[in-house]
């Protein structure tokens, strides 16, 4: 995340709405974090104390405002977030030279400087609605690139906005789309995390992945939707997921067979036998099973393959 200072700068003196501004974005920071989009870091080109919002009323004085109205949580967020200055430190050499050649075309130099790095180094500009240009989800902008030539030229790029916290949600979707383009079944278990951050996995589905190959694009698209679902019933509470594909327990029929409940019984991420009772269809014959707890609100997977035994 890399903040876009200049969008900080507030008309008028409304401190009380850049409260609820820095309040609804740090919120929106949290998510990026827990869906694993962003690190735990802010990078700036200055400090808080030396970033103004207004006249004599600096970036530091809108956090300290925030503890003072007792958002307690959110001013600890933002102090846990590890600030990095100035703009390129810990920056490696061949994005310092890229960005060192270009320069964005509407702003002035040192205000355009976030958006640019944010357009090389797959950055998420981060700051307030202040403008309408601001108050979008996703960004275009355009600046000169210095080639090695020495010709100049003009370039476009679209960049993740995050002003409010509403952002997060299709930020975080379209950086999962973009991991879920081209993986195969080992990079997707590799990369399940960052993939489905909302879904917890048993080590066997590891070796599943690996069988259903062929399957794999359907088995992606059910996975994303239990994923969705997960992060639903973090968000909106409830005794269930609120399902966005179609779910079912065994029958009873089923369940009252010791056998095949044994078949239903699976290694959870713990280590243990758990039974994994719902699934989900996944194509002709196959099926992905899960478990859900009602305390931790926690989806895991278990199984993915062939119908097991009725």
């Amino acid at each position: 995340m890399i903040l876009n200072h200049a969008s900080l700068s507030v008309p008028g003196s409304d401190r009380d709405l850049i409260s609820e501004w820095l309040k609804d974005v740090v919120s929106g920071m949290n998510g990026l974090i827990q869906n694993n989009v962003a690190s735990k870091s802010l990078r700036m080109s200055q400090g808080f104390h030396d970033t103004p919002c207004l006249s004599g009323y600096s970036l530091n004085d809108a956090c300290q405002e925030l503890r003072r109205q007792g958002y307690r949580d959110e001013y600890i967020s933002l102090l846990r977030l590890g600030a990095k200055m100035p703009l390129l430190s810990d920056i490696g050499e061949s994005v310092k030279d890229r960005f060192r050649a270009c320069e964005e075309r509407t702003l002035p130099a040192s205000d355009g400087e976030p958006l640019v790095l944010c357009a090389i180094a797959d950055g998420i500009a981060v700051g307030f609605p202040s403008e309408p240009i601001w108050d979008h989800d996703r960004l275009s902008i355009s600046f000169d690139e210095l080639l090695p030539d020495e010709t100049i030229s003009e370039a476009s790029e679209e960049i993740d906005q995050l002003t409010r916290s509403a952002h997060a949600e299709p930020i975080s979707d379209r950086h999962r789309a973009r991991l879920r383009a081209g993986i195969d079944p080992l990079n997707l278990w590799e990369n399940r995390q960052a993939i489905f951050p909302n879904l917890v996995f048993g080590p066997d589905v590891k070796d599943n992945l690996q069988d259903s190959s062929h399957l794999f694009p359907t088995i992606v698209r059910k996975l994303a939707d239990l994923d969705r679902s997960a992060g639903d019933w973090r968000d909106m509470g409830g005794p269930a997921p609120p399902w966005r594909t179609k779910v079912s327990p065994e029958s009873i029929n089923t369940m009252e067979k010791p056998a095949r409940r044994k078949a239903r019984m699976f290694r959870s991420h713990r280590g243990m036998s758990e039974l994994f009772e719902w699934h989900a269809r996944c194509g002709s014959g196959y099926r992905i099973h899960f478990r859900f707890d009602r305390d931790s609100r926690e989806i895991e997977i278990g199984y993915i393959g062939p119908h097991l035994p009725l």
